[in-house]
């Protein structure tokens, strides 16, 4: 005898995660639990959409006008998977072409009965296949409305619909011109091109620069510009010869990989959100690697003088007051704080959903910084706090959040969000590992930094912690000494002998190894458009094996 599923929706915390179930009958009262659910709009042929109006029986807005179909995706199931059984259910009909359209919409209403509905509420849209059959236990009345008339009012009169539709109706209108909204649409543009989406930040990049420049104009106008030398000019000036130098715009490129791999499309507004995600990111990495530089009192980036260098150097030559050094430090942190302003001026107009992954990024960035800082200060180099870091500052903000940020652009649904972090994770500690075995075996003139820091600095690296386990004899006492006032001008290469000699690189190429295979298997799937899977496998190479 086959059993009746049981008919619960799933309960929810105020981050979005699941804490249990509650009996769906039984949930909507004066103080119903944040809860999941979904709202599907309905189009035919024509482009319009279908509203119905909630049987006069119903619990909750008896008699309301709202969108074509409402429910709650059952424990275990999938949201699509409900949207359809639950479309059966009330209308009788399927549903073809369906997309998220809205994934975070969230609301909370009370009806004149004093009854609340709190959801976590994904809005779907799709087209109808096949004859209507409302059941009369769910709808009382259908009309089919020209979608322009139905935005009209939401706007005007949104009393005459329910709260929740009134707000969907204009967060749909606001994305109208991806969404599949009415009769099949025209062809689609072809997939961004990585190149031109990068091309594209470039430009963005410059124009903020620009605009920079002319801010700060007016403002230093009354006050020495050239900071004791002409060259390079004042900060926004040098900001902008900085992010111009090279480096090679991988966060952009995950982006736009992201953005793809979910369906993105050129020619769309969600590919300008793309692209300013990408100017915002490489401007963060800006800031990031000058105030690491400070920090880590590292002399070179990218083949040139660090910024505190060249800050101290200008100082010396200018015959300048005060300490060099320390002018160079805090001339460098402030062009770091220069680079934030402009990535975060950069996202203010994106959608909210993007501003707050942009902001928990930075978070992360943040204190993966701190940790790094922090566990040197306390000679922590074990295993946990290595993967902690590097997690943080360079597999979260480098791999996984871009890629994300991309997703998200292109409306992704759950499925395709998971595969991407997976893939993300794993190809973020390849990306971490590979940086960690270039900071003590690279070539400095091709990575453009010096390649003896991470060693002398004894920085929580896998490395490291490798190291530390196998090492024995003068080579453990080598390594002991490293990071002391005892320390030997040879230490450094003693030590990066005897690691290589211990199998620690070996390892290092098959941890990395193991990590790209796994990052690549989890793109063996048909829910990611195939332009995107052949970026992603493309990418994963090009950043595991990479030289700099």
């Amino acid at each position: 005898m086959q059993h009746k599923p049981k008919d619960e929706v799933v309960l929810l915390d105020e981050h979005a995660r699941p804490v249990g179930t509650a009996q769906r009958l039984s949930v909507h009262d004066e103080n119903t639990p944040l809860h999941l659910a979904f709202s599907l709009y309905l189009f035919d042929e024509h482009g319009r959409v279908l509203m119905t109006r909630r049987a006069l029986t119903k619990k909750t807005w008896p008699g309301v006008w709202t969108n074509a179909c409402c429910g709650h995706p059952r424990p275990g199931e999938e949201d699509a998977d409900a949207v359809r059984r639950r479309l059966g259910e009330e209308l009788g009909v399927e549903v073809e072409r369906l997309a998220l359209a809205v994934p975070d919409f969230r609301y909370r209403a009370v009806d004149a009965s004093g009854i609340v509905e709190h959801e976590i509420c994904p809005v779907f849209v799709g087209t109808v296949a096949g004859e209507l059959e409302p059941s009369p236990e769910e709808v009382a009345e259908h009309a089919w409305v020209a979608w322009d008339d139905l935005v009209a009012t939401a706007r005007s009169t949104p009393s005459l619909i329910s709260p929740w539709a009134a707000e969907q109706i204009l967060l749909l209108e606001a994305e109208r011109s991806r969404l599949p909204l009415g009769p099949a649409a025209p062809a689609a543009e072809p997939a961004a091109g990585v190149e031109d989406t990068l091309a594209r930040v470039g430009d963005l990049i410059d124009r903020e620069c620009a605009w920079t420049e002319q801010m700060w104009s007016g403002l230093c106008a009354a006050g020495p510009v050239d900071l004791l030398s002409p060259d390079p000019g004042d900060l926004p000036t040098w900001l902008r010869q900085l992010v111009r130098s090279g480096g090679k715009r991988l966060r952009p490129r995950m982006c736009h990989w992201g953005f793809v791999a979910a369906g993105g499309r050129a020619g769309t507004r969600a590919h300008e959100h793309v692209v300013r995600v990408g100017a915002a990111l490489e401007m963060l990495h800006a800031f990031a690697l000058i105030h690491d530089d400070v920090m880590d009192e590292s002399p070179m980036r990218r083949g040139a003088p660090s910024a505190h260098v060249v800050a101290a150097e200008r100082h010396r030559r200018g015959d300048g007051r005060g300490d060099a050094a320390r002018f160079g430090d805090n001339l460098a942190i402030l062009l770091g704080d220069l680079a934030h302003s402009v990535a975060d001026r950069l996202v203010v107009p994106l959608p909210a959903l993007l501003r707050d992954c942009w902001y928990e990024l930075n978070l992360e960035l943040i204190a993966g910084q701190r940790a790094d800082l922090t566990g040197a200060a306390a000679g922590r180099r074990d295993a946990g706090h290595a993967h902690d870091v590097a997690a943080l500052k360079s597999g979260a903000y480098t791999i996984e959040r871009p890629l994300q940020l991309g997703a998200m652009a292109a409306v992704a649904d759950p499925r395709q969000q998971e595969i991407l972090s997976t893939y993300g994770w794993h190809l973020g500690r390849a990306f971490a590992w590979r940086d960690d075995v270039l900071g003590v075996w690279g070539d400095g003139a091709v990575t453009g930094k010096p390649c003896d820091d991470d060693l002398r600095e004894g920085k929580a690296t896998m490395i490291w912690v490798l190291g530390a386990q196998r090492l024995t004899g003068a080579a453990a006492e080598t390594m002991a000494r490293i990071t002391t006032p005892q320390a030997r001008p040879d230490d450094v290469r003693v030590l990066r002998q005897a690691l290589e000699e211990a199998g620690v690189r070996e390892d290092m190429e098959r941890r990395i190894t193991e990590e790209v295979e796994a990052a690549q298997a989890v793109l063996d799937t048909d829910r990611l458009s195939e332009a995107g899977l052949a970026g992603l496998r493309d990418e994963a190479a090009a950043i595991a094996w990479r030289d700099a």
